[in-house]
């Protein structure tokens, strides 16, 4: 519907694909992986790691696909699909994982009312994104929402006082920032 969002083409070596809800991010998710049995699907953290467990719970298979990235082995990876559950809130974790993982390509699904995305004010994106007669499901990937993401990780990082494990990204916001 909205060509606008489409993205032409992926110099950075990863793939933003944006949903408005939670639901729907797990939705696509759950379908994505049932069409294509050679993704690994990777979580920051362990709350994550639970709801792609409740994706593959009837897969024999789910513990070999579903994996924390803390966890995960470029073994695991070659001649993979690679795709994140989520955003981790520092950008350089992440580009340390792709580097380590040697990916040349990953696809990262993240939901505007994940509170990474709340904490920079999604809630009036959905809300314009209702009144352009978006649906809840609709796929955006573009390289300006690419930009937004990663300019939010860098203000994440200027407030940023320690890196503390945490079992989602609500609790890791929490621990580990400054108020803003």
């Amino acid at each position: 519907m909205f060509n606008l969002f489409k993205r032409k083409g992926q110099s950075l070596g990863f793939i933003d694909k944006i949903v408005m809800t939670e639901e729907a991010k797990w939705k696509a998710l759950s379908s994505l992986c049932e069409k294509d049995k050679n993704i690994i699907l990777i979580s920051w953290f362990d709350g994550t790691l639970k709801n792609t467990q409740a994706i593959f719970s009837n897969a024999s298979d789910w513990a070999e696909r579903c994996i924390l990235a803390n966890q995960v082995h470029s073994s695991q990876t070659d001649g993979k699909k690679v795709v994140m559950a989520e955003h981790y809130p520092l950008q350089q974790k992440e580009k340390d994982l792709f580097d380590r993982l040697h990916l040349s390509g990953v696809e990262i699904w993240s939901a505007l009312d994940e509170p990474l995305f709340k904490e920079f004010g999604s809630g009036k994106i959905v809300k314009m994104m209702k009144q352009l007669g978006m649906k809840e499901d609709e796929v955006i990937e573009h390289s300006m929402i690419s930009d937004a993401i990663s300019n939010a990780q860098k203000k994440i990082r200027e407030r940023l006082v320690t890196d503390q494990a945490a079992a989602s990204q609500e609790e890791w916001l929490h621990l580990n920032l400054k108020a803003s």
